[in-house]
C-alpha cells in the first residue's frame, strides 16, 4: 500500500455498511468500511526482488522439492539502480545468515536528533559525512 496507493485518489469510505461485511461496531448507525485500491497502476522496477543468487537458490530448492515447473519472467531477480551501498549489502548478508537484528549498533551510530519526518536520509548522511 505504501507504493501503490495514493490515499486522496485510491481510498473510499463506505458509510452505514450493511450486515454481513465483517464484525459490527457498537453503534451500527455510524458503522463504515474503507476501500483501498492498492493495485499496481504503472510498471515498477523490481526493487523488492532478491538478488539473482538468492532467486537461483530458491529455484534449486523448488525443483528439488518436485514442485510444478517455474516459468520466470524478466526481470525475475532484483538489481541495483545505484542506491544500494555497502551498508545495505552487509545488512542483507546478515539477514540471509539469520542475523538480521545484529545491525543495531550501526543503526545507533547513524541516529540523529532534530530531523523532521520524511527528510531524505541521504541529505542527512551527506551533511554528516563532510
Amino acid at each position: 500500500m505504501s507504493y501503490r496507493c495514493n490515499p486522496i485518489k485510491d481510498t473510499h469510505v463506505v458509510p452505514y455498511r450493511e450486515a454481513g461485511h465483517g464484525p459490527r461496531g457498537a453503534d451500527a448507525e455510524l458503522d463504515s468500511a474503507m476501500l483501498i485500491d492498492a493495485t499496481m497502476k504503472q510498471p515498477m522496477p523490481p526493487l523488492a526482488l532478491p538478488k539473482r543468487e538468492y532467486m537461483e537458490h530458491a529455484k534449486t530448492l523448488w525443483e528439488r522439492l518436485g514442485l510444478p515447473p517455474l516459468r520466470p519472467e524478466a526481470p525475475w531477480h532484483g538489481y541495483s539502480l545505484g542506491d544500494w551501498d555497502e551498508r545495505f549489502e552487509k545488512n542483507a548478508e546478515l539477514a540471509a545468515q539469520g542475523h538480521a537484528f545484529d545491525r543495531g549498533e550501526s543503526y545507533r551510530q547513524r541516529r540523529r536528533k532534530g530531523i523532521a519526518p520524511n527528510t531524505p536520509t541521504r541529505a542527512i548522511e551527506e551533511t554528516n559525512d563532510d
